[in-house]
């Protein structure tokens, strides 16, 4: 349940501050014409990302596709977590550099269209490949469960988000949740290998045999999982000493 909540909460979190971004520079740009072509682009987004993630759920499709998908998306998530510790002021400069080069061109509109169907999307599918990473190692109700948790969470978040962030630094909660979804991330890296190699069948085998330690429910798992965690670990203490430094 835990797992679900984090992710529907950092996720979605991270689609609004790249949304409100957005917004917010189209309107001091004098923009505001824009503005629907950022929503309906958000809405075809979250969309195509919410509609794909659900038939990679409820096809019966080769598990063995969608245990690689996982695993690439997993990856891409736990470098992107690395190597990029996501802020505030990170997502509104770049934001402001993508409309800076777009803005007075004609093709404006289908930028703005484009970029945010790109971001909904992206965040949407992560979601549901998350969700069905876990949905496949434990209790559907409880992933149900968590996932409603926070979709409460992100809706208190937007209405309460001036307030909280003058209380707390956007950038250290950020780097606390990109630790978790760092975690989550590894875990559903191996859950995917899992998923490959037993629905591989005889041809998987040799590999079960000597992975299987490493993966879920394995001796080995906790310290393989603490081994990769040590990547984004030391990416954040770097970052935190040398503002320290600075």
């Amino acid at each position: 349940m835990f797992d679900a909540f984090a992710v529907v909460l950092r996720e979605s979190a991270e689609l609004i501050l790249i949304l409100a971004s957005l917004v917010a520079c189209l309107r001091s740009a004098r923009a505001g014409h824009l503005l629907r072509w950022a929503a309906g682009g958000t809405l075809a987004g979250c969309t195509l990302g919410a509609g794909l993630g659900l038939w990679l759920i409820a096809s019966d499709i080769d598990p063995r596709w969608t245990a690689g998908l996982t695993f690439v998306l997993a990856v891409g998530v736990l470098l992107m977590v690395s190597s990029m510790l996501v802020a505030a002021s990170t997502i509104r400069s770049r934001t402001q550099a993508l409309l800076e080069v777009w803005l007075e061109r004609p093709a404006a509109p289908l930028v703005v269209l484009a970029f945010c169907v790109v971001v909904a999307f992206r965040e949407t599918l992560e979601v549901a490949l998350f969700l069905r990473s876990q949905w496949l190692r434990t209790e559907a109700g409880d992933v149900v469960a968590g996932a409603v948790l926070g979709l409460v969470g992100v809706a208190c978040l937007a209405i309460a988000s001036r307030r909280i962030s003058t209380r707390i630094g956007l950038l250290a909660a950020f780097r606390v949740s990109a630790l978790v979804l760092s975690l989550l991330s590894i875990q559903m890296m191996l859950g995917a290998v899992a998923e490959f190699v037993h629905a591989s069948g005889a041809a998987g085998m040799p590999l079960l045999a000597w992975a299987a330690p490493a993966l879920p429910e394995g001796r080995w798992y906790g310290w393989v999982c603490a081994a990769l965690m040590s990547v984004p670990v030391v990416s954040v203490l770097r970052s935190w000493w040398r503002e320290s430094s600075a």
